[in-house]
């Protein structure tokens, strides 16, 4: 099994920093249905970070720290062809799949990063394939994302089941983890503070699946604390039904069970979460 690794944490952050050893500023461009033509945009509200593909594909660990703190491939983004032309996200990260581009962060528009693809030519092999590694990952939670829960029948270790009969109308945020995943573990302070922020929402439930058994649990939870309600035994659900290979992973449901989000970073569902409860709010 995978735990949460190297390549995921590309997408966990994102900062305002740039490359400010660039020498070039791609420009956004659309395409007229008519003509085929593509035109200029001049955005009305926009950042622009300057890109030199050659400077930051120099070695793995520059690529590595720039990709960390501005590409997010599991948050919103505008994604652009090596043209400069919008594409679909499935289109973009195919292009990261194929081992022939890596992403650059080229603006920002209203608030959301605009990426585009640059050409991938003689590089480090490592960059390649930590490049295709995050690219297969997100393409598994888009693929996701829009279809329903598998049918579910969960117990938690507070003798509390759950299924789609009963958390239908309700937000569902689910974590899957397990006790020995360091990863898993150490994001239980910012998961406990997300539950408080959602407390008075009795529309939103957060619920863990973990692989452990239920004394092992109990036994773990009495030196970590842990709001999500946990479900012990649930590595079969996990595996099989979801096809979930690296944890943590975090699944946002809406209130008719259908697949909102799927990340391995909290701060990654955090913004969905806040507009589909803010579209629900009583």
């Amino acid at each position: 099994m995978k735990v949460f690794s190297a390549f995921s944490i590309l997408i966990l952050l994102i900062s305002m920093l740039s490359c400010n050893n660039a020498d070039t500023v791609a420009t956004l461009k659309k395409v007229d249905k008519k003509t085929g033509r593509s035109a200029a945009v001049k955005p009305e509200t926009d950042q622009h970070f300057d890109i030199n593909p050659e400077e930051l594909l120099k070695d793995f660990r520059t690529w590595y720290n720039y990709t960390y703190y501005n590409v997010r491939l599991a948050q919103n983004f505008i994604p652009l062809d090596q043209d400069s032309i919008s594409i679909k996200k499935r289109d973009f990260l195919n292009g990261l799949l194929s081992g022939n581009f890596f992403a650059a962060k080229i603006m920002e528009q209203d608030n959301v990063a605009v990426y585009k693809l640059y050409k991938l030519n003689k590089v480090d092999p490592d960059i390649k394939s930590t490049i295709q590694q995050a690219a297969t990952n997100e393409l598994e939670h888009l693929n996701m994302e829009g279809k329903a829960l598998p049918d579910y029948r969960f117990t938690d270790l507070n003798g509390k089941t759950y299924n789609k009969a009963n958390t239908k109308g309700k937000i569902v945020v689910m974590k899957c983890w397990f006790i020995h995943c360091v990863a898993c573990v150490k994001e239980f302070p910012d998961l406990n503070k997300l539950v408080d922020a959602f407390k008075d929402r009795k529309d939103i439930l957060f619920v863990s699946l973990a692989m452990d058994k239920p004394n092992e649990l109990n036994t773990f939870l009495t030196q970590k604390q842990f709001k999500y309600a946990v479900v012990a035994n649930a590595e079969e659900y996990m595996r099989d039904r979801l096809k979930i290979s690296e944890y943590p992973t975090h699944i946002l449901t809406d209130e008719n069970g259908k697949i909102i989000k799927v990340t391995n970073a909290i701060s990654d569902l955090i913004p969905f979460l806040e507009k589909q409860a803010n579209r629900t709010a009583l």
